[in-house]
């Protein structure tokens, strides 16, 4: 729990906007865009959630609450509801909209620097193949067919 409240935080402090000069602006906004990259892209740059037939992205989750607290660490003033986060400086934009039958959520990045891509945030369910996983970067745990945790971003890969 104290993983979670302390990347809440720490994602919170980079979306807010500085009233200093144009230069602080711009930083902060790197770091922003530089966040994302962490928690969205491999090594390689190659976004690293599981492909699906029509080139979308996903990740399957077991509850509605884990569906917002990992939209949570993308823009931290979500609050389950759809909307459109813009950054600064024609940055880009994430769109988060709710998903249909089985699907929490589907976000939308469009952010300089990564590859433009729809992430769905599907039910898990009861899926047999779904496997608990604790992260051995963050301590988080979570259930489903991904092994890479959604928290630690590219840092962690699991058996």
């Amino acid at each position: 729990m104290k993983h979670i409240l302390f990347l809440s935080i720490a994602l919170a402090a980079l979306t807010f906007v500085s009233c200093g000069s144009d230069d602080a602006d711009d930083s902060q906004v790197s770091r922003v865009v530089a966040s994302l990259k962490a928690l969205l892209l491999d090594e390689n740059g190659k976004v690293y959630f599981d492909v699906r037939s029509d080139g979308a992205y996903q990740i399957g989750l077991l509850s509605k609450q884990d569906a917002i607290d990992l939209v949570r660490l993308y823009v931290s003033s979500f609050a389950g509801q759809p909307l459109v986060f813009i950054l600064d400086d024609n940055k880009g934009k994430i769109d988060v909209t709710n998903g249909g039958d089985g699907v929490y959520y589907v976000v939308s990045f469009a952010v300089e620097g990564i590859p433009q891509f729809r992430l769905w945030l599907v039910d898990e369910g009861g899926n047999a193949l779904s496997m608990k996983h604790t992260c051995n970067v963050c301590g988080y745990t979570w259930t489903s067919t991904f092994n890479r945790c959604p928290r630690a971003g590219n840092k962690t890969y699991h058996p």
